[in-house]
């Protein structure tokens, strides 16, 4: 009897920890545009938020926005990444930068949209981030690069429908000349919790049901 409860014990254990690492596995990759949109120059964008707001009041919520670009294939030529803009509602009340490559104080925020000379003040409810200067924190092409911003919008305004949401990137040479302008509606995308799919809890039970299987044949060339 202590056998067996011992053995209980153990594959209580077990199952936990197969169940945590089918939970740990991500769910697919939020949809995302490019390398080959009209505007895209091989850059892939990506735009998501965490489906909840942050904090809310009678008229306004507050969402966590990320706009990640995947520049590694960048077609423009060597350059450097100036300014970004996306939009994720018709207007809205306030933003922050939360983080950027090479951190905050690389970037200067504006609200509106951008042109060939960075961020331009224009276009409602756009919000841009513009570099300071071009190093290896915005060089392209180069790795993936993420910008997170705390928006505050009027409640129930968030751009959630298909392509709905738009983006905005500018690039440079280290001249200042303009390499090119990405400007594409997306698709803003909620970011979830991974939730076991059926095929891998049943890789949970295959494995439980052959430790069991091993257990009871060493109990019984034991005993």
């Amino acid at each position: 009897m202590a056998k067996w409860y011992k053995f209980i014990s153990m594959m209580i254990a077990v199952a936990a920890i197969l169940f945590l690492s089918v939970l740990s596995v991500p769910n697919a990759a939020a949809d995302s545009i490019g390398p080959n949109c009209g505007s895209c120059m091989g850059v892939v964008y990506t735009l998501t938020y965490g489906g909840s707001p942050i904090s809310s009041t009678a008229t306004t919520q507050t969402f966590q926005i990320t706009f990640t670009l995947d520049t590694s294939g960048f077609s423009g030529g060597s350059g450097f990444l100036m300014a970004v803009a996306p939009k994720v509602s018709s207007s809205i009340d306030s933003f922050s930068l939360v983080s950027a490559p090479g951190g905050t104080s690389d970037w200067t925020t504006k609200s509106g949209g951008l042109s060939a000379n960075g961020c331009s003040g224009a276009g409602s409810g756009f919000f841009c981030a513009g570099a300071n200067s071009m190093g290896s924190f915005n060089k392209v092409p180069d790795g993936t690069y993420s910008f997170v911003f705390d928006v505050t919008i009027p409640t129930g305004g968030l751009f959630t429908n298909l392509n709905e949401a738009s983006i905005k990137a500018l690039y440079e040479n280290s001249d200042g000349k303009n390499l090119g302008i990405t400007s594409e509606d997306i698709t803003l995308q909620k970011t979830t919790s991974p939730v076991p799919e059926p095929a891998s809890l049943g890789l949970v039970g295959i494995g439980l049901f052959a430790l069991a299987y091993v257990y009871r044949r060493k109990v019984r060339f034991t005993s």
